[in-house]
């Protein structure tokens, strides 16, 4: 099968939403025929493989073909002629099926080709606003748009909302590949980051901003001033960098590739996933977060919210300590648990790690090739 996988982003970008994207072609470029035709600017090279490689830091067994932009900056005006140029791109090729994440291109391929179509989704779309819900009760009976692979039964409960059948959905969590991964030194990273040898270390790693809950990290900070904590993935000075200054036990680094990340995280104690639903409900921008899955993979104890997304792959006490979200007094008193008693940190921690040996992008692409195949015929 010739899959076109079609995404509006720049490659390579330091996002997750990026990150999660290449692993998964990566994966599934090993089973079928897969194009990444993704966005650049007209006046800027284009990513090779190798670039994609050396920055991800994952094999590239898919091809690469881009869409040039005019625009720069106009980000809702590239978004749309991309859709287009990109639905004109596919109708001209060999393809047998698109694939993406991105809304406008699922409307230019429907519009504009006759070619099939699959949409990956973390967010519960239909139920942001009256216009996605909409556009996805449409969806529902359209024969060509075959239907919707999910990072979270969180979001597939708003696409059955609209019509969906379970045979139209496919739950596929995200994944990670040890095999891509070395252990390191945990003195050795600590040193090498002039991190403290003998304090433990909580950290998170990911966007840096006030919408990530990263407040509440700075507050746990002020309130455990003999804990050290590190944030990792710092693009700018902003609202968290200008407080963290201000903590001696707070470190911020910028952003660093996926290698050095998971050493840092098994460097650390404690991994922060922020006790919060405001990410998720207000921003609107957080799903069961791909970093959950790293830091289970990590083998460090992992603190975060009972929400219903997080749910799905952490449950307290087993592997990880969870509190209440948004309760300032629930996260304070779960979190001095937790850094009083090592045992239960490294159960938590051996018992998250167990777990995501199982889930690997390999398997993934497997069933999410399935699925596609299941549903062409269907």
């Amino acid at each position: 099968m010739n899959i076109a996988f079609i995404s509006d982003q720049f490659y390579p970008r330091t996002s997750a939403d990026s990150e999660q994207i290449i692993n998964s072609l990566a994966a599934l470029g090993k089973l079928s025929d897969v194009t990444l035709l993704s966005a650049k600017y007209a006046n800027q090279a284009a990513a090779t493989t190798s670039t994609i490689q050396d920055y991800y830091g994952v094999e590239c067994s898919f091809k690469l073909d881009f869409i040039s932009h005019l625009f720069p900056g106009i980000r809702g005006l590239e978004k749309i002629l991309f859709a287009l140029k990109a639905a004109f791109f596919a109708r001209n090729k060999n393809f047998d099926l698109v694939y993406t994440r991105n809304i406008p291109v699922v409307i230019s391929i429907i519009f504009f080709t006759r070619l099939p179509i699959v949409f990956e989704s973390y967010r519960p779309w239909p139920s942001r606003n009256w216009l996605s819900r909409w556009f996805f009760k449409k969806m529902e009976s359209q024969k060509r748009f075959l239907g919707v692979v999910l990072h979270s039964n969180f979001a597939g409960k708003s696409f059955k909302e609209v019509g969906f059948k379970d045979e139209r959905l496919l739950l596929a969590h995200n994944a990670f590949d040890f095999s891509a991964i070395e252990e390191s030194n945990s003195g050795e990273i600590r040193e090498k980051f002039e991190l403290p040898t003998d304090q433990l270390i909580t950290t998170y790693s990911g966007r840096v901003n006030e919408s990530k809950g990263l407040l509440q990290m700075l507050e746990l900070a002020g309130t455990f001033k003999d804990e050290f904590f590190l944030i990792i993935g710092s693009e700018k000075r902003g609202a968290i960098e200008e407080k963290a200054e201000e903590l001696k036990n707070v470190k911020v680094l910028g952003w660093q590739d996926k290698k050095t990340v998971f050493s840092l995280l098994q460097a650390s104690d404690i991994l922060y996933l922020p006790p919060t639903l405001k990410s998720r409900d207000v921003s609107k921008n957080t799903v069961l977060p791909l970093k959950t899955f790293i830091y289970k993979a990590s083998g460090r104890s992992i603190f975060g919210p009972v929400s219903e997304d997080v749910c799905e792959v952490l449950e307290h006490d087993v592997n990880a300590y969870l509190v209440e979200p948004d309760n300032w007094e629930e996260e304070k008193k779960g979190f001095q648990v937790l850094v009083k008693d090592e045992k239960l940190r490294v159960r938590l921690g051996e018992k998250a790690k167990e777990e995501m040996k199982s889930l690997s992008w390999d398997s993934r692409a497997e069933g999410i090739l399935k699925f596609i195949n299941n549903r062409k015929k269907g």
